[in-house]
């Protein structure tokens, strides 16, 4: 990241095909200009303005066109029509380039001779008439406008449309040869025109050619000379009837290039070849610069604003830097860097900056990492002897076009800014944009991981019980470390979110809340085994969403949770009632199915049979016939054996995450115990024995007679010991042996029966 100090800038700026990063130059970097004791005028031609920016052009530079970029804090008009460009005592031909998106302005004026200082005018009321007619022909102007359909292969059609179309922006260029819409960060369909003046020395035929995606037409003093219409992908090579010829005279010539994007992909070239000598086209070049007279086209900086009120302000630049993709995620990280600009009567005051989405910063110049693309109102606060003295723009922040030359920021560079943020002053979405982060962290840790296991399990030479590449500075494993370093960053996702439902947050859009809650809830159920966090995510979203049907999403998940993870079924039923109210009957879907499911899961704890049985086939029916026997036959056993392999390698977030899918696809399992008894299974591997024996009491209650119940109730036995309640162990172990006496966990059993009652006696 660096500033370009000396205010200038090139066309390359805006080559798509190289560098087309155009908010890098929303507003060229300026050195602090002080300003003058003597008061500005803020009047010319009797029209009043609120604002006023001062332009110098440097003695030795002879621009005939000078451009300039700024943000204007909110006080032009989205017509342009209460800005200009005057000398002293008078208006300047000016042409307004681009205003928005948000504070962004971009103009163009017309210099005098002999004339270096000029001042940018803004704000107020509109000019009561004209600014004086644009006269100068130099330079190529490329304008693009919003897309409307159109005949993609009628040049007059595209032209219409063009001309009807709402503007994005332009900007003068060196020639036609882009691979985007320069003055849009989005990947959305244009069309553009290019339009100057051909500057011809000598006589002779002149042949051009485009290339483009999609549809072109090249016209030279007003008529078609070559063009490639339709939707097509651009060419690569000069082929024969590719060329348009025309003889031209010596002077300046008319020149026209119209654009149509019909998706998202660009590409608008143009190239000629002078004097060609077979019709077949030997060497194409681009159409060179100087042909335009670019070169009399200057770019400056602007002075910091002058207020007509008479109070100091601070001004900030900003150019935004890269941006970071998360995976599965269209919305990127977007990096900004901004740099204030301080009168030096101020430059002792103290630095607040506010960037719009939550958060601050208080340094002169500071990088800053947006969770998401938007529209942010930033200012900047100079607090000095008491008194605020602020500057507020609206930026608007995307990811920047680059090209595969440019260095592409790392997420661990962004992670260094975002770990600081205050997740409390962030909304719903910028939140959930956070847990990803830390998501995509831990994901990438994770597969470091898996590569440091996978070289461990492969090194032919390893002995048993080693474990290879530890790190000599910690004395610990690569592989311990980069497992701590997955845990901790999934636990920064989950506390992250968790803060919306907990704390006195900015979040509060309903929508955006159960999103957070959907995504955060689970994370910190399966993945984490974090129940307590989960518990309190689903009760605070209950209390923050008030919207019924949400309101009732967020009460199963929290009645779900204190049945089969807590095992307080008589705290869950007032959610049930509540969520059973909110939905009504007869609904269908997977949110019916699942209050269906979860008021079994009640009743099953509570001790009533039928009335679990009866709810668990309402929830069946809820989902409808989605699938065959044979299909669901195959779909289930695939859960289970799933299952069972992540319980056997102890991976217990995913066997948990299998077993809430299996659930969720077929809740009628319940009543046949192989579903319970492996959800069993994962609460004594999690160690959380009371939730373990509540889901066998649960099966015994469903369905004493199922193939499962004896094998669940050694569970519960195993359980109850570990508990350390040895009289509930026996009583269980007893049960197992009267209500299963042809079970061949007899023997084992008996053994066991034997074992603790020897340990009673003493």
């Amino acid at each position: 990241m660096h500033y370009n100090e000396s205010g200038g800038s090139n066309s390359e700026t805006m080559r798509c095909l190289r560098r087309t990063l155009w908010l890098i130059i929303l507003l060229l970097p300026v050195l602090p200009v002080e300003v003058s004791a003597q008061t500005p005028s803020f009047r010319r031609e009797g029209h009043q303005f609120n604002v006023q920016r001062p332009i110098t052009v440097p003695a030795k530079k002879d621009y005939d066109v000078v451009v300039v970029e700024f943000y204007h804090h909110g006080e032009i008009t989205p017509d342009g029509r209460n800005v200009a460009v005057a000398t002293a005592k008078e208006f300047v031909p000016t042409r307004i380039l681009q205003v928005g998106p948000g504070d962004f302005c971009r103009l163009a004026f017309e210099t005098v001779q002999g004339q270096s200082e000029y001042a940018v005018l803004y704000g107020g009321e509109p000019l009561s008439r004209p600014l004086p007619d644009w006269k100068n022909q130099d330079g190529l102007l490329l304008e693009t406008r919003h897309y409307r359909n159109c005949n993609l292969r009628n040049s007059q059609a595209v032209r219409n449309a063009f001309e009807a179309a709402k503007p994005y922006g332009g900007d003068y260029v060196d020639s036609v040869m882009h691979a985007c819409n320069p003055f849009s960060l989005r990947r959305e369909p244009f069309l553009s025109r290019y339009s100057g003046y051909l500057n011809i020395s000598r006589p002779g035929t002149y042949g051009f050619f485009t290339s483009s995606r999609d549809a072109s037409f090249l016209l030279i003093d007003g008529k078609p000379v070559v063009s490639a219409p339709g939707r097509h992908p651009p060419r690569y090579r000069a082929f024969r009837g590719s060329r348009g010829d025309v003889k031209l005279a010596p002077g300046r010539h008319q020149f026209e290039y119209y654009h149509a994007a019909a998706g998202p992909e660009a590409v608008m070239s143009a190239a000629w070849e002078i004097d060609p000598t077979d019709v077949k086209p030997r060497k194409p070049t681009p159409l060179p610069p100087e042909v335009f007279h670019t070169g009399a086209i200057g770019r400056l900086p602007v002075g910091p604003p002058r207020l007509s009120k008479g109070a100091l302000s601070p001004d900030f630049l900003v150019r935004i830097a890269g941006a970071v993709p998360l995976p599965d995620n269209p919305q990127p990280l977007v990096g900004a860097s901004f740099r204030s600009v301080i009168p030096s009567a101020l430059a002792d005051g103290k630095i607040v900056w506010d960037f719009g989405d939550g958060q601050t910063g208080n340094l002169p110049d500071v990088d800053h990492v947006y969770l998401r693309p938007g529209l942010y109102t930033v200012k900047l606060t100079v607090r000095r002897a008491g008194r605020n003295y602020e500057m507020t723009n609206r930026v608007e922040v995307d990811r920047p076009y680059t090209t595969y030359q440019d260095k592409q920021p790392a997420l661990d560079e962004y992670l260094q800014i975002v770990e600081n943020y205050n997740p409390r002053t962030l909304d719903a979405s910028s939140l959930l944009q956070l847990v990803f982060v830390y998501e995509a962290k831990a994901l990438a840790l994770q597969h470091q991981t898996d590569n440091v296991r996978d070289r461990v399990q492969d090194d032919p030479n390893r002995k048993p019980g080693t474990v290879p590449l530890r790190d000599n500075s910690e004395g610990d494993s690569r592989g311990s470390l980069l497992t701590r370093g997955v845990q901790y960053y999934w636990e920064k996702a989950v506390e992250t979110g968790k803060t919306a439902f907990t704390t006195d947050s900015a979040a509060k859009e309903e929508r955006d809340l159960l999103r957070l809650a959907e995504y955060v809830g689970p994370l910190a159920r399966l993945k984490l085994g974090d129940s307590e966090s989960a518990l309190a995510i689903w009760k605070g979203a209950d209390t923050k969403i008030q919207e019924s049907q949400r309101k009732a999403e967020c009460q199963i998940h929290a009645a779900d949770v204190l049945i089969n993870d807590f095992a307080r079924a008589g705290e869950a039923k007032p959610l049930l009632d509540a969520a059973s109210a909110a939905l009504g009957g007869g609904r269908t879907g997977k949110v019916a199915s699942a209050l269906h499911r979860v008021r079994g899961d009640y009743f099953a704890a509570t001790g009533d049979g039928p009335a679990a049985q009866k709810s668990y086939a309402a929830a069946e029916q809820a989902l409808g016939p989605t699938r065959n026997f044979i299909e669901r036959t195959a779909r289930q056993g695939a859960h289970s054996r799933s299952t069972e392999e992540f319980l056997r390698g102890k991976q217990f977030d995913r066997a948990a995450e299998e077993i809430h899918s299996w659930l969720e696809e077929f809740p009628g399992a319940r009543m046949d115990g192989y579903l319970t008894l492996q959800y069993a299974k994962y609460w004594a591997g999690r160690q959380k024995y009371d939730a373990a024996v509540a889901q066998a009491e649960q099966l015994q209650t469903v369905n004493p007679n199922s193939p499962y119940a004896d094998r669940i109730l050694l569970l519960a036995a195993d359980c109850e010991m570990r508990r350390g309640r040895k009289d509930r162990a026996l009583a269980t172990l007893h049960a197992l042996l009267q209500n299963h006496p042809g079970s061949p966990l007899v023997p084992q059993v008996k053994e066991n029966l034997k074992i603790l009652e020897n340990q009673a006696e003493k």
